[in-house]
């Protein structure tokens, strides 16, 4: 306690404005290590032929200057500011000194910093001349600015369909985005629009360009990683992404810029999956998800990131195995729209996961002929999907299973049996359906079952009541000194299961508190933020579980890939023996954080129910 007072005293906050250099490649060593408080900085360096390549960013929480205080000479990189930013320094004395004496600090440190350049070599990044394939971590340390290539065209929405015709041609640009008075983009027009709408569509040339333009218009911000524009094109099926500053177009990326990113990159592989025609091709494509798991950890990808991809790529597989259905089976009946629920509702796949989906169908001719359709096309999905690496689900929640393959009204009929005649264990199984997520075809049948649902949930307090028992019944596997709890014998004797009772309680709160505010998102992290954008929640609540909830599946995933690697089963157990001091010391504040949200669910949601079963 007398090193943390000491070393306190010794730290002083600073302050760099936007695109200051807070270190210079070639200057004098660092004198301090730094510590982002607020804000956020780049780290690079330039090339022989002089662009600037950039190796990583580092925002609030995260350590900068190393590198160049370790090698105690001159500074190995350039540091500059992105934004307005704060930082505590910590002199080199004291940080040589807290070093030798403490060895799990040195871990953390060296783990946290310097491995992330050890595999690469810096006299051969100098040497590249093109800031395009270099290594797959571009794709997770770049900024989307820094891959703008091209300027983005605009227009006015009252621009015709001809002079827009022209501009296009007279650019180098594949799209053209309309903006409003303010500059604000309200829609975008692509060679494609042109093609359908005008030259087949038969749309007078006269006519304004608002008439033929999609929107809303897809964007990111420019100091956004590349991964975030990564996962917005994945997700839209689209090409041409706007990058905006300050919410106003600046310039495009395309998928073929992030092609040439990296060919082993998520959208190479999404393109390969669109190109196969045969379930053995799919469950071929498939494996090679499964090696991303590893490249996107080792190169410092969240672990909702991670997920995320993983998900937008199985939905991929799923909807092309529904294509492959329909070309068997032949048109379907009436509309009808899949969906998945569980951790694919919610997008937070790890390496193991098993089918949990359902259907719904339009209910204007719910006869034998939709039902027998309905049903063989279930089957051939879970047979496809079981052969392309998704293991049946052991509760039976699926398409093939005829409580989860309905019509639209048997549907809403069937969520407000759930809420209105609530019931703990029924509450308990029906729990994974309020994640559900649409993924192929008809998306309206799913969006009528929502609002249906929405509006039912504001006056179900006791349903929410139940659910708020259920989300505080897995208590945090830490004792009367914050010792953890483990498992006593058995298999897993000395170890516990981190998503029963860790990211579990989490994402069962998270559920609960946007189903009570709202919230239509199904992904844990985007409910957070949703919940304190609306004011639900604040942001020390939010921030702890978002925090809570990216170690947790971090840990989730190295310990499975670990398993993996090894031949073993896969679980979600890990030893704290085997865990660092830090790792353990960010466990124990993991849970702490559970037990904190708990008791939050406990002040708002408590009712007569919980006294009745002795919560």
């Amino acid at each position: 306690m007398n090193e943390l007072r000491s070393l306190a005293r010794g730290i002083s906050l600073e302050y760099f404005p936007k695109d200051s250099v807070i270190l210079a490649a070639g200057r004098p060593a660092s004198e301090a290590l730094y510590i982002v408080q607020r804000g956020a900085v780049k780290l690079g360096m330039r090339t022989q032929v002089g662009k600037e390549l950039v190796l990583d960013m580092r925002s609030e929480g995260e350590i900068f200057g190393l590198l160049s205080l370790m090698g105690r000479d001159i500074a190995r990189l350039d540091v500059v500011a992105i934004e307005d930013t704060f930082c505590y320094s910590i002199s080199s004395e004291d940080m040589q000194d807290l070093i030798s004496k403490h060895r799990d600090v040195a871990d953390y440190i060296y783990r946290t910093s310097l491995t992330r350049y050890m595999d690469r070599s810096l006299s051969e990044l100098r040497a590249q001349t093109n800031l395009m394939g270099n290594s797959e971590q571009l794709l997770y340390s770049l900024s989307v600015a820094d891959m703008v290539r091209q300027q983005a065209s605009v227009c006015p929405a009252a621009t015709s369909i001809r002079e827009a015709a022209q501009m296009v041609s007279a650019g180098c640009s594949g799209a053209l985005f309309v903006v409003d008075a303010e500059d604000h983009a309200i829609g975008v027009i692509t060679d494609r629009d042109f093609a359908a709408k005008v030259v087949a569509g038969g749309q007078s040339s006269e006519s304004r360009v608002t008439a033929i333009m999609s929107s809303p218009v897809i964007s990111v911000e420019g100091g956004e990683r590349v991964f975030q524009a990564l996962l917005a094109m994945l997700g839209r099926d689209i090409h041409h992404l706007l990058v905006t500053e300050n919410g106003l177009p600046k310039g495009v990326i395309t998928s073929h810029d992030l092609m040439l990113l990296q060919g082993r990159s998520p959208l190479s592989l999404a393109r390969h999956i669109e190109e196969q025609t045969t379930i053995d091709g799919l469950a071929a494509a498939h494996k090679r998800i499964g090696d991303l798991l590893p490249l996107l950890m080792r190169e410092g990808a969240k672990a909702s990131h991670i997920t995320r991809v993983v998900a937008e790529l199985n939905d991929r597989v799923t909807a092309k195995i529904l294509q492959l259905a329909e070309r068997k089976l032949g048109s379907p009946p009436v509309p009808y729209c899949w969906v998945v629920m569980g951790s694919e509702g919610r997008r937070e796949q790890t390496f193991k996961t098993d089918q949990d989906n359902g259907l719904i169908y339009a209910h204007e001719q719910d006869g034998p002929e939709s039902r027998e359709y309905f049903t063989a096309l279930a089957v051939f999905a879970a047979d496809a999907l079981e052969r392309c690496g998704y293991p049946k689900c052991p509760g039976d929640y699926m398409a093939t299973n005829p409580r989860y393959r309905l019509s639209l009204s048997a549907w809403q009929q069937t969520f407000d049996t759930w809420m209105e005649v609530a019931e703990y264990h029924a509450t308990e199984d029906a729990l994974i359906m309020f994640d559900m997520r649409p993924v192929a075809r008809d998306f309206s049948l799913f969006e009528q079952l929502w609002l249906h649902v929405a509006d039912r949930l504001k006056s179900a307090a006791f349903f929410k009541s139940i659910l708020g028992a259920i989300s505080i019944s897995r208590k945090p596997p830490l004792g009367f000194f914050r010792t953890f709890v483990v498992e006593r014998g058995g298999h897993h004797k000395e170890e516990l299961d981190i998503k029963s009772f860790g990211t579990g309680p989490i994402v069962d709160a998270a559920r609960l508190f946007a189903l009570d505010a709202g919230v239509n998102h199904t992904n844990t992290v985007d409910r957070l933020e949703a919940l304190q954008s609306t004011g639900y929640l604040e942001a020390g609540p939010v921030h702890e579980m978002r925090e809570a909830f990216e170690f947790l599946t971090l840990l989730r995933l190295e310990n499975q890939l670990h398993q993996a690697r090894a031949g073993e089963p896969l679980d979600n157990y890990v030893s704290p023996r085997k865990l660092t001091h830090l790792h353990k010391a960010v466990l124990r504040e993991a849970f702490q954080t559970v037990a904190r949200v708990q008791s939050l669910i406990d002040d708002r949601f408590r009712t007569a129910v919980w006294a009745q079963r002795g919560i």
